[in-house]
């Protein structure tokens, strides 16, 4: 951005009562108006707004010309419901186009509808024109809530502008612009994680841990996984230990993250201590949580302990997967036990998995490895 979101923000505050606006916010051309059906209908003064009729986004075009020729238009609660189907449509281009011809045609608008086009321009990488929407707010006598802070904060890390939305982030903490809310932590640390800021995300999280803005567990989840995926599994197990200090219960997605982490290492007696400790919580495996753990220990080469995973999993009536049988396959073949592998495959069926061909890939890779290609004639 050529202004910086800090001094954006804060002109736009100072200005709120003289507000300047972008006189043109449409980024997009006169090929929305070819999305429209045929006009030549006859006229209803009080047409039924039946948003069940809208199947496509020129059901939704055709629909919105016919709200705006209703006299007296409808309320924007109803042009806000037809914004939002067109959004869930993912057409964010046409959603800014609607809101462009509202605007002309002087259809109502209110912050739910500046909220909606703000997130549609973050969707498209247009974080910039986003920002600009932030100066109709305070044209118009409304104030930004946090729904609009949070949209913005995840546009900057869309558009890859991390320090910016962490600038923004602590603008809000320190001017008090909005109070932060689980979303807007979630937001921030989801995106520093994918941005590689993983140690920034952890360092945020024991930084938030002594505010009044408590983490959840989502939040808690996020940093783990980013922790075990960047091998910083140490860190990960102390965060999970702070976590329930903290009264803060993990979940089967917290204990899987770090499962594949630990396994990723080859870190076997803490996978053992940790699947006691799920027990002790009442957390039942679950499919993936099998699926890490057969996939690591047949890349090890230890077939036999995760034939056992793998028995376990039908006593407790966790039905095994493609993934599931995929890394035994792997794992009989490493170990030169091709026969079992073919046997793992035909008994699919019987499992009530249909075998797709990237099972089948696995076993002709298997067989390849071993030089037993002579047997595929079987």
């Amino acid at each position: 951005m050529r202004v910086s979101t800090m001094a954006l923000i804060c002109r736009r505050f100072a200005a709120k009562k003289r507000g300047t606006f972008t006189q043109s916010l449409s980024l997009f051309s006169s090929s929305f108006h070819d999305l429209s059906h045929n006009n030549n209908r006859p006229f209803s003064p009080t047409p039924r707004i039946d948003f069940s009729c809208i199947h496509g986004v020129d059901d939704a075009v055709f629909l919105f010309r016919e709200m705006l020729r209703m006299r007296p238009q409808p309320c924007v609660v109803e042009f806000n419901k037809l914004l939002t189907s067109i959004v869930k449509m993912k057409k964010y281009s046409v959603t800014l186009n609607v809101f462009d011809e509202m605007r002309q045609s002087g259809a109502s608008v209110d912050e739910y509808t500046l909220n909606i086009v703000i997130n549609c321009y973050c969707l498209l990488n247009r974080v910039d024109f986003g920002f600009a929407i932030l100066g109709s707010f305070f044209k118009r006598g409304y104030e930004p809530n946090i729904i609009t802070f949070n949209t913005l904060i995840k546009g900057l890390f869309l558009d890859d502008k991390v320090i910016e939305a962490e600038k923004l982030f602590i603008k809000l903490l320190a001017l008090g612009l909005c109070e932060p809310n689980e979303a807007t932590i979630l937001t921030m640390v989801n995106g520093l994680c994918k941005a590689g800021h993983t140690l920034t995300a952890y360092d945020l999280l024991r930084l938030l841990e002594k505010t009044s803005f408590k983490p959840d567990v989502q939040t808690y989840n996020t940093v783990i996984n980013s922790l075990c995926k960047d091998r910083m599994v140490d860190d990960a197990l102390q965060l999970l230990a702070t976590m329930i200090d903290k009264g803060i219960a993990p979940n089967i997605v917290t204990y899987n993250s770090m499962l594949q982490g630990l396994c990723n290492f080859g870190r076997w007696k803490d996978v053992k201590d940790l699947i006691i400790e799920m027990a002790d919580h009442k957390i039942s495996l679950n499919v993936f949580t099998f699926n890490i753990l057969v996939d690591a220990l047949c890349k090890d080469g230890m077939v036999k302990e995760a034939k056992d995973v793998f028995e376990i999993m039908m006593q407790k009536n966790v039905p095994p997967n493609s993934v599931t049988c995929n890394a035994m396959i792997d794992g009989y073949s490493l170990v030169g036990q091709i026969d079992k592998a073919r046997k793992l495959l035909d008994s699919m069926s019987g499992r009530g998995l249909k075998p797709s061909i990237i099972n089948y890939g696995r076993l002709i890779n298997g067989y390849c490895k071993n030089e037993k290609v002579d047997l595929l004639k079987d």
